[in-house]
Order: structure tokens, then sequence, then C-alpha cells
């Protein structure tokens, strides 16, 4: 075997690992985090239709490894700063007005220190709800409701809770 094929090799070999990683740079979380905020937003205008996923979605879907850990950070921070009854009435806000399923909801709100969700890891979470797709709605949802119940309806209020390098 010659050094080029093995140097071609190595070099495919080097992007195919480098592919499967998630791109957790400063500008992909700093984008990630916008495109959630920003689509939170609108369905915040119309929470009839519910948020949609751009973040997931279009010409540059974002990693869904950064927008989990992105909602979890949003989550778990705003946890410090609420009240056992500020995260009843989010929980209460994201089931009356979109129809969720109140014990749906506490699977995950955990998160955000709801004193009757299950005591789950993270892995009996997402086996829960059957989808990682569906978990990562889940925290879409009650990041929405934290902006309605919580954060006077400003979807802003969620970056104090951003993750930062």
């Amino acid at each position: 075997m010659g050094r080029n094929s093995q140097r071609r090799r190595s070099a495919r070999a080097a992007r195919a690992a480098h592919d499967l990683r998630p791109d957790l740079s400063e500008i992909s979380r700093v984008r990630t985090q916008k495109r959630l905020r920003a689509d939170i937003a609108t369905w915040m205008e119309n929470p009839s239709k519910g948020p949609g996923g751009s973040f997931l979605e279009g010409e540059h879907p974002s990693d869904p490894t950064m927008v989990m850990a992105i909602l979890m950070a949003w989550l778990v921070g705003a946890r410090e700063q609420i009240t056992e009854d500020q995260a009843r009435d989010t929980v209460l806000w994201v089931s009356d007005n979109l129809g969720i399923q109140h014990d749906d909801l506490l699977q995950v709100s955990g998160f955000i220190g709801h004193p009757d969700a299950p005591d789950l890891t993270l892995n009996q979470a997402v086996e829960h709800y059957g989808d990682p797709m569906a978990f990562v709605l889940s925290m879409v949802l009650l990041s929405g409701g934290l902006v309605a119940s919580v954060g006077d309806g400003d979807p802003n209020w969620l970056k104090q809770f951003d993750l930062t390098s």
C-alpha cells in the first residue's frame, strides 16, 4: 500500500469522525439558541398552532444534540429561579392552552422542579415519550410555558439561561 493511498484513507476517516461529532462551536450554540427563542416567540403569538420545528428543519438545521442541550439548560436554569407554584403554573398553562395531557408533561417537568414530577433519569424520560423528538418537543412546550407563565410572554427571558463558553 502506498503512502498516498494511506494518507487519503486517513484523511477520509478523519473527516468522517469529524462529521459524526455535533458542532458545539460558539457560533452554532448562539445560532441555535436564537432560532429556538424565535420559534417560541412565533408560537407565543398564536399558541393554538403549537411550536414549529424551524430549529430542526430548513436550510441549516440545528444539531439535535445541541437543541436538547440548550433546552435542558433553559429548563434546569429556570428551576433555580422559580418556585414550585410557578412550575405547577407552567405545566397547567401548557396543558390548558395546548390540550397536552398533564401527566405527559409531568415526565419532563422534573427539570423545572415540579413537585409531582417522577424522579426519572434522562434515558427514562426519553423512553417514556418513545422517541427523542417527542421528548425534545415536550421540552420546547415546557420552555414556551415558562415564557408564558413566568417570563411575561417575552422569549428573551430565556437568554439568562443560555449556554455560555
